[in-house]
């Protein structure tokens, strides 16, 4: 485990947390670099947004090793980027090492805590591994593990209830 922010495929390069998105993101749809920027904007709610020195040089990276390519040149030059089969690919190999990679986002956690001392640390660190457990559920499982969230969120809603009526 060489860095927390760095994620490998069975053999090939590290790739960062932002050029996985990247992949990601293209294995969806094409995209643009601006699309790509407001995307990530989007999906950390407005607090964290990469530079454009920093997703550029990345998309430069990626479209000379072949994992994207610039599929039509739009107005004023932008580039609308896509997946190509070796993109794809690598996606694929990354994915299949999800266990380190969650192991690696279950160290940053653990750091973070640490780091901020939050007095409920403890029941963040359990939804933390509830969400990753929820990630290697066999389909077939998945009415079961409902069930057992949906008690889960009963018995909360009691604690919740018995703490407000004794306020």
């Amino acid at each position: 485990m060489n860095s927390l922010w760095k994620f490998p495929p069975v053999r090939g390069k590290e790739r960062s947390l932002t050029a996985l998105f990247i992949l990601h993101s293209l294995h969806r749809e094409p995209k643009s670099g601006y699309d790509l920027l407001k995307e990530i904007e989007e999906k950390t709610g407005g607090k964290w947004t990469p530079s454009k020195g920093t997703l550029y040089p990345i998309l430069k990276e990626l479209e000379e090793e072949h994992l994207i390519q610039v599929l039509e040149t739009g107005k004023r030059s932008k580039n609308i980027f896509g997946l190509t089969p070796d993109g794809e690919k690598t996606l694929l190999k990354i994915r299949e090492h999800r266990k380190e990679s969650r192991e690696k986002m279950l160290v940053f956690k653990n750091l973070l805590m640490e780091i901020f001392g939050q007095d409920k640390a403890t029941l963040n660190g359990l939804l933390f591994e509830i969400r990753l457990l929820i990630d290697d559920l066999p389909a077939e499982q998945n009415d079961h593990a409902v069930r057992i969230l949906e008690t889960c969120i009963e018995d909360l809603r009691r604690i919740e209830t018995d703490a407000r009526d004794t306020r």
